[in-house]
């Protein structure tokens, strides 16, 4: 049996068409006929006398074949050729000796067989397969510094395939499908998911930022791309957040199908691995920044244009950025849009403001799955502030064109108080303090919760304009051009992050490239 599927091996790549010009298929095939000729030696030393020869032959057409592929790969070839020559006489040497097994020259053949590799090895193209695999185009920053650097690697041939979506019920049905890979950026290598089979390409890495399978309760991705899958067609499963987290992270996070799946989860700082170590080995956790970051950083150095559609609401005025959560459309919708209500009157009458407001992608999403009975009032609430004359409704795909605009935040805790808190500006947490100062009594409930937070070691105690102003007094503040806290959140926010200087995704890259290569 053993033997029956060795030769099925030989088969199999020998059926297969060259594709000499995908070097990264070349190099595949030539790690399995090597693979091949290992295990066929260790077949020799078990296998009856009368199927020997027939090992023994299949062995020689196996170096015939990386021969044929080193002919048609490489200019440069005679002595891969010479060697591999010498090869397959060593093998034909085993056939005339009476006693096939003997140890000697059974480890003399393997030893010489691994040497002729790393030759082959040497001459082949030098390139490697890597897949990104997104789904929806607002979490694609989590993994767009990283494919730069990868595509600007040439030992590297890079596919990104965008895969498709379903909305999901409260009860966990699907709805309809959703595709956004005709949503990334131009120049991007968008492959077909259709098309392109994982299975056979076996990509050397897989970089995801879902880690959820079957544990997310609002999108889901078709069985075949979840982690658990993709795992099997490659030995670098990469997974990398698609969000942000604040001074900790929930244990849930650490726990999900991903995180379990990959080889390397890269985390943001320190901080952050010591919670994923509890529960993974060390190694598998690596502290490196977090590519999101990447594009802060640049986009403050060289400040992006205004959209032309924002250009009337924003001109001439300090421009907030605010921006709403998940969290408050699940568990305190009436609250929300009370407060949101309060602060669309506050910027009516303040001229010399603007806001964006940038609701989480998948606000719509979470309404209709968690909370149908909010639906309308939220939708309504869109439309009011859409007509707001200073306002901007940021519905784009991208969160980082209104962080680079904003010259200060207010909103909820969420993922892009961290991506604002490295460009050193102004932040003030609306969950934390009511709207207006007649309800300052009415948070002091919120306010102990936060003392809480603060001696757990979850939350900084004074990067934040909290409790220490409401918000009538920070719009004006910042108005102003005062900031107090500048000096303290840029101290705390360094240690939150582990790299802000804009090269987390090369890092990332040149990290797994190493391991792939076994440079380490």
């Amino acid at each position: 049996m053993l033997c029956n599927g060795f030769l099925l091996i030989i088969k199999r790549v020998e059926q297969e068409p060259l594709e000499v010009d995908v070097s990264h298929r070349l190099k595949k095939k030539v790690e399995l006929l090597f693979g091949t000729l290992a295990e066929g030696i260790e077949h020799l030393r078990v296998s009856e006398i009368e199927v020997m020869m027939e090992i023994l032959q299949s062995m020689q057409e196996a170096v015939i074949s990386v021969g044929e592929f080193v002919e048609h790969s490489v200019t440069d070839h005679d002595h891969v050729i010479a060697s591999l020559t010498d090869l397959a006489e060593r093998i034909y040497e085993l056939s005339l000796d009476e006693n096939y097994r003997k140890i000697q020259k059974l480890n003399e053949v393997a030893k010489y067989s691994e040497s002729v590799k790393q030759e082959v090895y040497e001459v082949l193209p030098s390139a490697y397969e890597i897949l990104f695999v997104p789904y929806k185009v607002a979490m694609w920053d989590a993994l767009e510094s990283i494919y730069l650097a990868a595509a600007g690697d040439k030992d590297c041939e890079i596919h990104v395939m965008p895969v498709p979506y379903y909305h999901v019920k409260e009860d966990r049905t699907a709805l309809e499908m959703e595709y956004e890979g005709n949503l990334f950026p131009e120049g991007i290598p968008i492959v077909d998911y259709r098309k392109y089979r994982i299975e056979d390409m076996q990509p050397d890495a897989i970089f995801i930022h879902n880690p959820y399978d079957d544990k997310n309760f609002v999108t889901s991705l078709p069985e075949r791309y979840f982690s658990s899958e993709l795992k099997k067609y490659t030995d670098h499963l990469v997974y990398v957040p698609y969000y942000v987290s604040g001074y900790t992270e929930k244990d849930f996070f650490c726990l999900m199908p991903g995180v379990h799946n990959a080889w390397r989860i890269f985390v943001q700082s320190e901080r952050i691995r010591e919670v994923y170590i509890r529960y993974h080995s060390p190694e598998k956790i690596v502290a490196s920044g977090l590519p999101q970051i990447d594009k802060v950083i640049n986009n403050e150095q060289k400040k992006p244009e205004v959209p032309d559609e924002w250009k009337q609401a924003l001109s001439g005025r300090k421009v907030f950025l605010l921006n709403t959560h998940l969290d408050n459309i699940i568990n305190n919708a009436e609250d929300m849009v009370r407060g949101m209500e309060q602060l669309i009157e506050l910027f009516e009458e303040r001229k010399n403001a603007a806001v964006i407001w940038r609701p989480h992608p998948l606000s719509l999403e979470t309404a209709k799955a968690m909370n149908p009975s909010i639906l309308k009032r939220y939708s309504h609430l869109v439309e009011r502030f859409k007509m707001l004359h200073n306002g901007a409704y940021d519905e784009t795909s991208d969160p980082h064109l209104a962080i680079a605009l904003a010259d200060a935040y207010v909103g909820d805790w969420s993922s892009l108080v961290v991506m604002f808190g490295v460009t050193g500006k102004p932040i003030f947490i609306r969950e934390i303090v009511m709207f207006g100062k007649q309800e300052r009594d009415a948070s002091q409930m919120m306010l102990q919760q936060r003392e809480k937070e603060i001696s757990e070691g979850r939350r900084f105690e004074t990067v934040y304009y909290e409790d220490s102003v409401c918000l009538e007094d920070y719009v004006t503040m910042i108005l102003q051009g005062r900031d107090t806290l500048m000096e303290s959140r840029k101290k705390e926010f360094a240690n939150l992050v582990s790299n802000t200087q804009g090269t987390v995704g090369k890092q990332i890259w040149q990290y797994v490239k190493r391991k792939i290569s076994k440079e380490d």
